[in-house]
């Protein structure tokens, strides 16, 4: 009897490890291949300029980006479009001077693309991961190779979040010409950042 008792005490420890394991594995399983799009009304995508060495921070209100994964639960393609006219300095004045032919052009190119299919791997663990995404950005009429760090954090299984920051050179992109051109009074260096919520559209 005492073999038995053994044995099924055993067997009852065994099938519990087995049950945690299970239940970890279900908790932490990968995000597999699936596409993913940003949810507006908790995205953020913010940039910063300097005039005359002071900070002036602005955001786009209007954006979108759609994201694939294969099965492996890497990144395959990302695509980012944003409405340039939907730039907003908190100030009127700027929100009008922006729009014009010297800095966006809004008139003639509404909007600004980044798309990429090559990803570098930073780190990764699990659903968690650092990537650079390196691409095309198109703005104002003008594509040049952009390199996009982010983060890619999940939250549930059909919800993560995208984080990420890169500096550009307005310059690059004929952005502030004339007097703004030679970056005296408003700085050529341009901080972009971006907080997304990704939705599975899987699901």
């Amino acid at each position: 009897m005492d073999i038995i008792q053994t044995g099924q005490n055993r067997l009852l420890a065994l099938l519990a490890k087995l049950s945690i394991a299970l239940a970890a594995a279900l908790l932490w399983q990968p995000l597999l291949a699936a596409d993913w799009q940003s949810e507006s009304e908790n995205s953020q995508l913010n940039f910063a300029a300097s005039f005359q060495n002071l900070p002036i921070d602005g955001r786009f209100n209007q954006f979108s980006v759609k994201y694939t994964t294969d099965q492996a639960a890497l990144p395959v393609n990302l695509q980012v479009m944003v409405s340039v006219a939907s730039a907003d300095m908190g100030n009127m004045e700027f929100n009008d001077e922006i729009q014009a032919l010297d800095w966006f052009n809004v008139a003639d190119h509404s909007t600004a693309i980044f798309t990429s299919q090559q990803f570098e791997i930073v780190s990764q663990n699990k659903a968690d991961a650092d990537y650079i995404a390196h691409g095309k950005l198109q703005l104002k009429g003008i594509e040049q190779a952009v390199a996009v760090p982010f983060s890619w954090r999940q939250i549930n299984h059909n919800q993560v979040a995208m984080n990420g920051e890169l500096r550009l050179n307005r310059s690059d992109f004929g952005i502030g010409q004339g007097e703004w051109a030679t970056g005296e009074q408003i700085g050529l260096a341009v901080r972009v950042w971006f907080n997304v919520r990704m939705l599975s559209s899987n699901d």
